[in-house]
């Protein structure tokens, strides 16, 4: 189940269920893959690259492939073991651990907290008797990962002697009262390293109380900390990311109070790969996943190890001390400064322009413009009508073109131009985005996607070439905008801030972690915006050559040559209309193209309104008109359709991410 299949598949399925259910049936699941040598295999070879040696972590006498593991309550049982460590954790742990078992006592235990990405647990959750579990991890085939177990804590000596055949380390929830007696007591019950799990709320007097006894009775380490009291449940505790700020504080409280004499198993709140880099930052020797794990998938523990490392290499870089020499320290925006000290503005006089913000307003107006053409488009399609120059040109009218085969010529034609009018109603709204919003703010990535996305639109009616029609009101209209929008251009570019070279378009708006909610949707309309970028160009390349592909004359009822003989000069007419949809759409794919990566952020709200104008009334138009006309093939239309259906799956991935984070941000959220 890796973060590819967990993330679009499966998590929506077991989010619909409750936890205990979705829990018990993914380690079902897990159970009867784990049984055969091929399903071990399958396993491993789906999860991500195991940990390199370098990973490795010795404390307290046991060596861990990888400082990550996994918290007691997922693999309660130990039936999923085999498969687990796979995920590049360093050690699982398993129970609660009773010495006779309890049943579950509360249907809604464990508690699932959705939008607080949080779990709640109690010691009231159902365990196997100690003994039993113990026997299955002993007999579980191909372990090669420490197993802790979590001791209930009602007989510890007990449960101890039944399980110390199978347990590497224990853990023991601590209640922040445990003296140095008693804890020489706990300690004297095992000679497998015990760690003891910290409550929330100590204040530091009593956390050092409790560390400072710990540390004289022989405890091997702590676990910072237990989750946080949650009144939802009796006795609960809650991991979420609201326990991060606590568990971190905690841990770099005892680190720096107790070094390596307390090693530290980080827990609570451990969500993204960022929360466990700051927590072994703080002094964590090992961390655990609990919600982690369910939230943000399987593949949290491999995230997390390349986060680790990549942050111990940025640790290592060489770093300035005040030599502004060298080129790879300076920022690209430093401005040379003059003998005086000052910057370049003492250098270079400045005067003030008129209308500072005329550019980026220009590029919007042409983008109003464009949706009014648009409109205009679809109301001339609406009423089945030409433009006299079109008439002109055939030497005849709509009535006595719709006269022939039952008005399917003139319809095909009406198609054409619907489809036309919405993709420029689309790159239009782009535009006006563009200008009221990134241009504004000298934002380069959007000049240089207006600039190019402007040249095939602009440069689309230069098609005309292919097909020997020279539309006149076409023509007079895109030299009439074109000035507009090259000046708006012009303008926009002085006050453009940052890298302004074609290199701001290599500069992503926020990152995001390919399968949170973000990178699944920029990932789907990333599929739509190279759909019709691809679509466009065929359908400009198709209309400049052989104008029709075979749906087309099926559904006309004509073939090529009835056409011509009709009238010789319809077929560049129809060849006009369908280059012109291709340049519109390829122009709108690539303005999609670039918003997607370049412009998506965190409350990114009025880019995410516009994106869902443009596709809404391109995805619209285009399939739309196909059943009024009754052109319904399902090979023409089979690329719109999967378009449509990644554009719905991408907007609704990206509706929380953009219009419900924070803004501000260049980091979408895993989760």
């Amino acid at each position: 189940m890796p973060d590819w299949s967990y993330h679009p598949f499966f998590k929506p399925v077991f989010f619909r269920m409750a936890p205990e259910e979705a829990r018990a049936l993914t380690m079902r699941l897990l159970e009867i893959q784990a049984t055969t040598a091929a399903g071990r295999r399958l396993f491993k070879w789906l999860s991500p690259k195991p940990p390199q040696p370098s990973d490795a972590v010795e404390l307290f006498g046991l060596k861990f492939p990888s400082p990550v593991g996994l918290a007691s309550g997922i693999d309660t049982e130990a039936t999923a073991l085999t498969l687990l460590q796979h995920l590049n954790f360093g050690f699982v742990q398993v129970g609660p651990v009773y010495l006779q078992g309890r049943p579950r006592r509360y249907a809604t235990d464990p508690m699932r907290i959705r939008d607080a990405h949080a779990l709640v647990r109690s010691p009231n959750e159902k365990a196997l008797r100690a003994d039993e579990l113990a026997l299955r991890v002993g007999q579980t085939v191909d372990l090669s990962r420490p197993v802790g177990f979590l001791l209930g804590g009602e007989n510890p000596a007990e449960e101890i002697a039944c399980t110390n055949s199978a347990a590497a380390f224990y853990t023991l929830r601590a209640n922040g009262k445990e003296r140095v007696e008693s804890l020489r007591r706990l300690r004297g019950m095992t000679k497998k390293p015990l760690l003891l799990r910290l409550p929330h709320g100590l204040s530091d007097s009593e956390m050092d109380a409790l560390t400072d006894a710990m540390v004289e009775a022989g405890i091997d380490g702590c676990v910072a900390l237990r989750g946080m009291p949650c009144a939802l449940l009796a006795d609960g505790e809650m991991d979420g990311p609201g326990a991060f700020a606590s568990t971190l504080r905690a841990t770099e409280h005892i680190a720096r109070r107790h070094g390596k004499n307390l090693p530290i198993m980080g827990s609570g709140g451990v969500i993204t790969p960022a929360d466990a880099v700051a927590l072994f930052d703080a002094g964590a020797g090992l961390i655990e996943l609990y919600a982690g794990f369910v939230f943000s998938g399987p593949g949290l523990p491999a995230r997390i190890m390349k986060a680790k490392q990549a942050s111990t290499v940025q640790a290592k870089l060489p770093i300035n001390n005040g030599d502004s020499s060298s080129p790879a320290l300076q920022h690209p925006n430093n401005a040379p400064r003059s003998a005086a000290g000052g910057g370049l503005e003492n250098v270079i006089p400045t005067r003030p322009r008129l209308f500072p913000e005329l550019g980026p307003y220009l590029v919007g107006f042409t983008g109003i413009v464009l949706i009014g053409s648009g409109i205009f488009a679809l109301l001339l399609a609406a009423t089945v009508k030409m433009l006299p120059y079109d008439v002109q040109f055939l030497g005849m009218t709509m009535e006595d073109l719709c006269s022939r085969n039952a008005c399917r010529i003139v319809h095909f034609m009406a198609h054409d131009r619907v489809s036309f009018g919405g993709s420029i109603i689309s790159v239009g709204a782009i535009y006006a985005w563009l200008g009221a919003v990134p241009l504004r703010r000298g934002e380069a990535w959007a000049w240089w996607t207006a600039f190019i996305s402007g040249v095939l639109g602009f440069g689309s009616f230069l098609t005309y070439l292919g097909y020997g029609y020279l539309d006149v009101w076409h023509g007079r209209a895109t030299l009439a905008l074109l000035p507009v929008f090259v000046i708006g251009l012009i303008l926009s570019f002085r006050d453009l801030k940052g890298v302004r070279g074609p290199r701001a378009l290599t500069q992503l708006g926020a990152k995001a972690w390919v399968y949170s909610p973000a990178g699944i949707g920029r990932l789907a309309m990333t599929f739509t915006a190279f759909g019709m970028i691809l679509g466009g160009l065929i359908i400009m390349g198709v209309g400049m050559t052989r104008v029709f592909v075979p749906q087309d004359l099926e559904y006309m009822g004509v073939t090529r040559a009835e056409l011509q003989a009709l009238n010789p000069r319809l077929i560049p007419l129809i060849a006009h209309d369908r280059a012109g949809f291709g340049g519109g759409l390829c122009s709108t794919g690539l303005a999609v193209m670039a918003c997607v990566w370049l412009g998506i952020k965190p409350g990114a709200a009025a880019l995410w309104r516009t994106l869902l104008i443009a596709g809404v009334v391109g995805f619209a138009t285009a399939i739309g008109v196909h059943p009024v006309v009754g052109y319904t093939s399902f090979v023409h239309l089979a690329p719109a359709y999967a378009g449509a259906l990644a554009f719905t799956v991408g907007m609704a991935w990206l509706y929380k991410p953009m219009c419900r984070s924070d803004s501000g941000s260049r980091q979408f959220p895993d989760i």
